[in-house]
């Protein structure tokens, strides 16, 4: 059976809601700039924030088809048309604020600590492979109490690349060592997590749930359709 398992987070591990389109998460954060001297409307701040984002993505489709951005480098450039010069521990601020405010709900899915703890003690490779902000991510993780479960964890901000770009299935070979010939993906997006898998040539578990897009067709080697990650293949083996 497989010796490496790359588990997608949100949707998967993670279940989570969250709103960032609510015009009141962007005047609050607007006062957040306000504060750093920065005068804004929510209203402008959102538009600037949505076209700085799609700059930064057009200029990294450059290099690969599936492109990511690094969220504290739109607000710079933000606070920079502003006529600000953010620091480092401001704009990290700046991330968390925003991903707080947007945060309805955030928790493990069933099983998801005692699964990623004896896949481990049976001696599986156990890698995270997310589309996402290294900076919320990784405090996330660490708040859920997940953080160290892992061999090895691939963020598409950190990479400049997301799924289902192969570029980023290789990033995860180079920078952890992961070995793709004994591996199964486990995600619950057909469009990211299943194409990826199929893009790089391994198998891929789909499991549906409440997060999972419809309507899509799902070209998975096996799937999970009640949402109970102890049915992925090898648990019981």
């Amino acid at each position: 059976m497989y010796q490496t398992y790359i588990f997608d987070l949100y949707g998967t591990l993670i279940d989570i809601k969250t709103d960032e389109e609510n015009p009141e998460i962007w005047e609050r954060l607007a006062l957040h700039f306000g504060y750093q001297g920065l005068s804004v409307s929510g209203e402008e701040l959102q538009e600037r924030f949505l076209q700085e984002r799609d700059l930064q993505l057009e200029e990294a489709a450059r290099s690969c088809e599936y492109p990511d951005f690094v969220m504290e480098e739109v607000f710079r450039s933000v606070a920079r048309q502003l006529g600000g010069e953010p620091d480092q521990a401001w704009l990290y601020e700046t991330v968390r604020w925003l991903r707080t405010l947007s945060m309805i709900q955030i928790s493990l899915y069933d099983g998801v600590t005692d699964i990623l703890q004896t896949l481990r003690e049976r001696g599986k490779k156990v890698f995270l492979l997310s589309n996402g902000q290294k900076t919320f991510i990784e405090a996330e993780l660490t708040m859920l109490g997940i953080i160290h479960l892992f061999d090895g964890i691939a963020i598409s901000s950190e990479a400049g690349v997301s799924k289902p770009d192969p570029l980023f299935y290789q990033y995860l070979v180079e920078k952890y060592g992961a070995d793709l010939s004994s591996a199964i993906m486990i995600g619950n997006d057909p469009r990211t997590d299943i194409e990826g898998a199929l893009k790089v040539g391994i198998d891929s578990c789909y499991i549906r749930t409440e997060s999972s897009p419809s309507g899509i067709e799902v070209r998975s080697n096996y799937s999970i359709l009640d949402a109970d990650l102890r049915k992925i293949p090898g648990w019981n083996s």
